[in-house]
């Protein structure tokens, strides 16, 4: 992407961060919850809510499988914990459960380490139902969370209220919902993530790959492009092309679904009017307050590129996960700033 369309796409992503004020109270800059943690997966779901507590988010909440809620309990006091994706229990108790749980979140992050087995992928779309219910809650899909879209492409289809789903497949979780919904995969990359995400209902979509494409099926609005506009025939995709690490790990992303998460709670709070009274204005533009999905994915894409990057130039090829998780704070300001004097005074 050129410099010029980059770095206008940055601009518009740190405009949608909260400033830090004592105005603010516990809670409103970012309450982000992960669905996932199964027998066999308790290091997914920690990865995407602990990086998106280090990118920035107020709260973090792990929804999971009481197994694997003992474990993630044991890696950080700073995540809160519910052991209630229980097998024991009747999918209608689990479900008033989650009403509880998702009523407090802005985001809810479904498939880090959820695992494919019917009694975790049942509780997947009872929590999809919930926060389809919900017309301000965000969504975001990773993982086998996308098994669920993949065998069921309604879950994600339909839901009122502004745009607010955001799936994150690799390669291969791509070419299965393409086949699924009878699109050839084969077909350039440019064209394949916007016709997908059109025919999932405009869900917007961040295509991983050498370069992410990112699409919603529509085309890009003009505030979302730097004076010039778009490259002809690109005017429904951002692309994404930060250079990244020469190693991929696992738990990579997690850190991506946390982080896209954290700035879809901070979007959709702004275009609330949520930091007004913090000298925080929501934006006037209805291209870009209706677009929160897509300036989250690009930031997020930009973000998890860049840290991945850093991890490789410190660890080489012995990096792993939790040294991604460690960078999250200092690749957060390389890319997005430092707090300003005026703020960072601490919250009650």
């Amino acid at each position: 992407m050129a410099s010029k369309q980059h770095a206008h796409l940055l601009s518009l992503v740190r405009s949608m961060i909260p400033p830090l004020s004592p105005k603010l109270h516990k809670g409103q800059a970012g309450r982000i919850g992960v669905l996932g943690g199964s027998g066999d997966y308790s290091g997914a779901p920690y990865f995407s809510s602990m990086g998106a507590m280090r990118f920035g988010a107020d709260l973090a909440h792990v929804i999971c499988e009481p197994g694997a809620g003992a474990v993630i309990k044991t890696y950080s006091p700073d995540l809160i914990v519910h052991g209630v994706l229980d097998e024991s229990k009747s999918m209608d108790q689990i479900k008033e459960e989650l009403k509880g749980i998702l009523a407090r979140l802005h985001v809810l992050i479904v498939g880090p380490g959820l695992g494919r087995s019917e009694h975790m992928q049942n509780c997947a779309k009872v929590a999809f139902e919930i926060a389809k219910e919900n017309d301000q809650m965000g969504v975001v899909v990773d993982a086998d969370g996308l098994w669920l879209v993949q065998n069921e492409p309604q879950v994600v289809m339909d839901w009122p209220g502004v745009p607010r789903i955001v799936l994150t497949p690799n390669i291969m979780e791509f070419k299965r919902l393409c086949e699924k919904l009878q699109i050839d995969p084969n077909s350039s990359p440019e064209t394949l993530c916007p016709k997908l995400a059109s025919a999932l209902g405009n869900v917007t979509i961040i295509q991983k790959g050498s370069t992410d494409i990112i699409s919603n099926g529509l085309k890009i609005p003009p505030s979302l492009k730097a004076e010039g506009g778009s490259a002809e025939g690109k005017d429904d995709i951002l692309e994404s092309d930060t250079e990244g690490g020469l190693k991929r790990v696992g738990g990579q992303g997690d850190i991506l679904s946390g982080s896209t998460g954290v700035l879809m709670a901070w979007g959709s709070e702004w275009v609330k009017g949520s930091y007004k009274h913090v000298g925080h204005p929501p934006p006037s533009d209805k291209g870009i307050a209706e677009n929160i999905p897509l300036l989250a994915a690009y930031g997020a894409s930009t973000f998890n590129r860049t840290v991945s990057k850093r991890g490789f130039e410190k660890k080489g090829r012995s990096m792993v996960t939790g040294d991604l998780v460690d960078l999250v704070g200092p690749v957060y300001e390389e890319l997005f700033g430092k707090p300003g004097e005026e703020e960072g005074k601490g919250k009650l």
